[in-house]
Parts: structure tokens; sequence; C-alpha cells
């Protein structure tokens, strides 16, 4: 169907039926109706046949497969540490070296810095190791979700050797930027072209910002700081329920962790340097180059994953720690433990792929807010456009997909430049594309819907809509300061993009910190 208004009607009905219901499969199966009655011209038959067309499309997808097959993986992984007491000595030893809540929490921050190169792994990893160590300093889950969730996609975006690299670098080449693309519009190395927008990431920078500086300093307000009093009250019975636990395990130690997480982030850098064609693997690209080529992320987690899941089994059963006998349970404990997240990320999914593709909810966004645009303004809307995006179908990647076609060709038509042309020709170009790779993270870091929020939320032990509730006013200071940096970056664009870049990041980080402080105060009076 043609872009129109009733494509925003389906998010609108998951994002108000979860407020009201707090039941996310409800709202999730509610947008799905909606969407295909919209699509279909509410023809029920057709409305149930083009669902059951999209999850097929979903599930025969290789890469989703692959997704999958990782998350069960994980969950398996993650109840064999647990059988075999590595989560446990992991909180015994920084039950020793930490003494109060603030440690605990910086804690968590830094094991999500070890694992920052891909967000589904941080997301995954860093929670469920943390939860023991959460439940004994009285920190709330929704307090660890935001902290993970926090230093996930955020941060992953702003690491050129991380997974994402190769998805974006390939969306600017099919955007017309290239050096060896005979069609291409802009001539520049897309790899080089996304190193150079990095400054211009405002939201990433401030995010991060924000949530290093609230556990420094411990602000607490808005739905959060509720979770945080209800923590602190439970605390005792939870010291009492993780001693009696940490007493079962006398026989854990650090290298039933070490060995897993180690196996696990070894695996997934090696995977990601064979197939992106590594020299020392067989292939003829550099150390960067291969980080820059590799396309098969999903394959990738997949095959570490497994690898970290044989080797830490073949580890216990060495050292007598699991049998064979326990391993169909751990198994389906930790199917169990990923089933519900699955079932969300499929229903999710699926209705990303309607608003994409049967919609168009995207490009009517688009062309609503970009029909008439100053330059002066491009980052700003582009910002607005691609946050919107990403919250109402939960997708960073596919914001990232839709948008930047949308914007190079825009921005050499309004700057009326003759092609090919080069990168120093346009100089709002970085700030633009900062701008939509900012959105598209927000945006993904907001949605109740994002497969990142699920996943952040199952793996600190809370509910997905519990999660997104309360992070919302912790989102709100660096939401609004990375707004204000792209108006300032379009109105100095004339100036050196280094000036501009920081300048707006000065800017923005003094925000942060005054809106940080404002909401502390006025949740206090």
């Amino acid at each position: 169907m043609q872009p129109s208004w009733l494509s925003i009607i389906p998010p609108l009905v998951v994002l108000v039926s979860a407020f009201i219901t707090r039941r996310l499969y409800v709202s999730l199966g509610a947008g799905l109706l909606c969407a295909a009655f919209i699509a279909t011209g509410g023809v029920p038959l057709e409305s149930i046949h083009l669902i059951s067309e999209r999850v097929v499309q979903h599930l025969t997808d290789k890469d989703i497969i692959y997704m999958y097959s990782f998350l069960i993986i994980i969950g398996c992984l993650i109840m064999l540490i647990c059988f075999t007491g590595g989560i446990y000595a992991f909180a015994q030893v920084l039950d020793r070296r930490f003494t109060n809540k603030r440690a605990a929490e910086t804690s968590s921050l830094l094991l999500s810095l070890l694992v920052g190169i891909d967000d589904y792994l941080n997301n995954l990893t860093v929670g469920y190791v943390m939860q023991p160590i959460a439940d004994r300093f009285g920190i709330a889950r929704t307090k660890l979700a935001y902290l993970i969730h926090s230093m996930a996609g955020p941060l992953v975006i702003l690491i050129p050797i991380s997974s994402w690299v190769a998805i974006i670098t390939s969306n600017l080449d099919l955007s017309g930027i290239s050096l060896e693309n005979s069609g291409a519009k802009i001539l520049a190395d897309p790899f080089f072209v996304y190193l150079k927008s990095i400054p211009f990431i405002f939201y990433s920078f401030f995010t991060i910002f924000s949530v290093w500086y609230i556990v420094r300093y411990q602000l607490s307000f808005g739905p959060m700081h509720h979770h945080e009093k209800q923590a602190q009250r439970d605390l005792t019975t939870q010291m009492e329920k993780n001693n009696q636990n940490i007493d079962k395990q006398t026989r854990s130690s650090l290298l039933d962790i070490i060995v897993p997480i180690g196996t696990l982030m070894f695996s997934v850098i090696i995977g990601i340097l064979y197939t992106g064609g590594y020299y020392l693997f067989g292939g003829q690209n550099s150390l960067l180059e291969a980080f820059k080529n590799n396309t098969e992320n999903s394959f990738v987690l997949f095959f570490a994953s497994l690898i970290a899941f044989s080797v830490t089994l073949l580890f216990g059963l060495i050292r007598n720690k699991v049998t064979i006998k326990s391993l169909p349970k751990i198994i389906l404990d930790g199917i169990i433990l990923m089933g519900p997240a699955i079932l969300m990320l499929l229903l999710a999914s699926t209705l990303g792929l309607l608003l994409r593709y049967d919609l168009a909810t995207g490009a009517y966004l688009a062309q609503t807010f970009l029909g008439t645009l100053s330059p002066s303004f491009m980052p700003l809307m582009f910002f607005a456009i691609a946050t919107i995006m990403a919250l109402l179908t939960g997708s960073s990647w596919g914001t990232i997909a839709l948008m930047l076609p949308i914007a190079i060709p825009m921005l050499i038509s309004i700057l009326s430049i003759p092609l090919p042309t080069t990168l120093n020709a346009i100089p709002i170009l970085l700030p633009t594309l900062g701008a939509i790779f900012s959105g598209a993270v927000s945006g993904d870091h907001l949605s109740p819907i994002s497969e990142t929020t699920i996943m952040a939320a199952t793996s600190a032990g809370t509910k997905p809509l519990d999660h997104a509730y309360t992070q919302f006013p912790y989102a709100i200071p660096p939401l609004i300061a990375s707004a204000f940096a792209f108006f300032i970056s379009g109105l100095l664009i004339n100036k050196p993009l280094w000036f501009d870049s920081m300048v707006s990041l000065l800017v923005g980080f003094a925000l942060c910190i005054l809106l940080l402080h404002v909401m502390q105060r006025s949740w206090k009076s």
C-alpha cells in the first residue's frame, strides 16, 4: 500500500496497549492484527494469511535462524555456568572487593565495556552475570537493565571493530558513498566516512556519559526511584538467599566463568576476522578491513556460542562439575530461560516486517517531515525522524537502512552539487549521518518492542515493559541534549568540522548534567 497516516496506527496501538495492560505479548499481538488489517483493507482471512507469510519469511531467513539458535545456546551456556558455580564464584570475588552499591554498579559498566564488541552479546551476558551482585547490594533489576542497555547499542556503534561496522558501511555503500561503485554519488571510502561521523553520534556519547554520571553521583528519580527503594527494602532477604546459594557452591572457581566468557569473546573476534577475510585465515584483508567486511554477524555469534558451550561443558566434565546425566536438564532450563524472550522477539520482528514492507511506516514519516528543509536544520530533523521511526518499529538497523538512501540524495539535491562529488563538498553530510545513527540508536534504546530492550530486560531478570517505563526518564536528558547539539551543529556547519563537533558535544554534556540534576531535585521536591 502507499504510505499514509494509517501506517503509524499499529505501533501506536502497541505503545498505548502496553501502557494500559502492561502485557507486551497482548500489545504486540494487537499491533500485529491491526497492521495486517490495515495492509489488507480489513479482510480477516487475508490478514491472517499475511501474518503467516511474514512469520514464515522471518523464520526462514538464514540470519534469523542463526540468531535464535544463538539465543538458545546462550541460555544453555548461562545455565551451565550457573550449574558449575561460575556466577557464584564471580559474586564472591566482587562481594569481597566491593563495599557499596556504587562500586557494584560500576562493575556492571566495566563488564559491558569488555563485551562491547556486540550489543546482543552485551545485553545477554552482563545481566545474568551481574544478577547476584545486584541483589547483594540492593540494586533494582530495572536499574541493572538500564545500566546494561545504555552500554550496549550506544557503545557498540562507536567502536570501529564492532559487529555493527559491516552493516553501517554496506548501507553507506548502497546509498551512494563508494570508491569502487561506478554509480557512486560521493567518492569516499564508506568505512572512512563512518569513522569521521563518530564524533557526531551525539546520543551515544551523552547516554554513556549520563549512565556513568548517574552511577557516580547515585542519582535516582522517576519510576526507577520506587524500584530502587523496593530493592533496598528487599536487601536483607536477598542477602540471605544469595548467601545460601553461595554456600552451596563451595567448589566454585573463577575459572568456571572466565573459561566460558573468555572462550565466547575470543571465538567472536576470531569469527569476525575469519568471515571478514583476514589474511592470517586465508583472506587478503588487513585487521580493520576484516572487521569492515564481515557481514555474517549472526553466524559468528551462533558459532562462537556453540564453541563456548562445548568448551565449558568439556571443562566441567573433566573437573567433575557436570555429568552427562545432568546435561538434558541444563539444556532444557536454557531453552525455558530464553523461551519468553524468543517469543517476544518473534512477535516484534514480525510486526517490524509488516511496518516496513506492507505499511511503509518509515517512508511515510520521512515524506511527511522532510518535505521542505533548510540544510542547517537537517541534522536535527533527521535525528527526530530516525528516533521516532526506530521507536515505533523497534529496529535500529532497519532505520539506518531506510534513512541513508533518503538523506544522501536529498542533501545533494538541496545543495545542487554536480555528481560525482567528494566528502569535502558536503560538510553537512557527517552531522546528518551522525544524526541518523543517533536517532536509530535512541529509538531502539527507548522502544518497548525492540530486540535489545527485550534482551536487556530478560538478562537482568525484569519485565521488558518495566524496563522501558523506568528507563525513559533517564533517557530524557541525553535525548534533549542530542537534539540541542544537532541544532547547534547545523548552525556551525560553515565552521571546521572538529570545531562543530567539539562545541556541540561540550554544550550537550553541560546540558546533560544540568537536566539530570534538575530532574533529581524536582523529584525530591
